[in-house]
């Protein structure tokens, strides 16, 4: 693999990961039925952990509205978002480390990653490297297009519970 296509793959990770985003946003919308634009403007100013939060507490009350379920949370959807969440971390991670090239055993190239985390409790600044195959970030971005395909299915079903039955003769 050539500098460019770690590069773009790191790129595709973090582009996935805006997309997991907007379709949290947009699923938050539906569930709620409200205008988008004072969703999009509620959501703006929370971090990512708080909207999946929110998004779990309300798709729960959802949930229990339109009868899909009785628990709270909504076992199903809290997965998700427990999913979501440890995508979060990765990017967080991701997004704030150093990198350096790194040639495999086979002769690859791949990513060495440096974080720098700090305890100030300890007085410790620490730096635990770690070695990225491409394979690792191509399996993470495949979780991330199945978690866009399970909030696409959760969109759907908020809009479907959403509408009123149209007979055969509504367009």
């Amino acid at each position: 693999m050539t500098q460019e296509k770690l590069h773009a793959q790191l790129g595709h990770f973090v582009m996935n990961f805006q997309a997991v985003e907007a379709a949290m946003v947009e699923l938050t919308v539906q569930v709620v039925n409200a205008d988008p634009e004072h969703i999009a403007t509620l959501t703006a100013e929370l971090e990512f952990n708080g909207k999946t939060r929110a998004l779990d507490v309300i798709f729960t009350r959802f949930a229990q509205i339109y009868g899909l379920s009785d628990k709270s949370p909504h076992p199903e959807f809290h997965d998700l978002v427990k999913r979501i969440q440890r995508l979060a971390t990765r990017r967080n991670d991701l997004v704030h480390s150093f990198y350096h090239y790194l040639i495999t055993a086979e002769g690859d190239l791949a990513l060495s990653r440096v974080p720098t985390k700090l305890k100030p409790s300890e007085g410790l600044r620490e730096q635990p490297p770690e070695d990225i195959l491409p394979s690792r970030l191509e399996s993470e971005i495949t979780e991330m297009k199945q978690i866009l395909e399970e909030l696409e299915k959760y969109r759907m079903l908020a809009i479907g519970d959403l509408q009123p039955s149209c007979p055969n003769s509504c367009t």
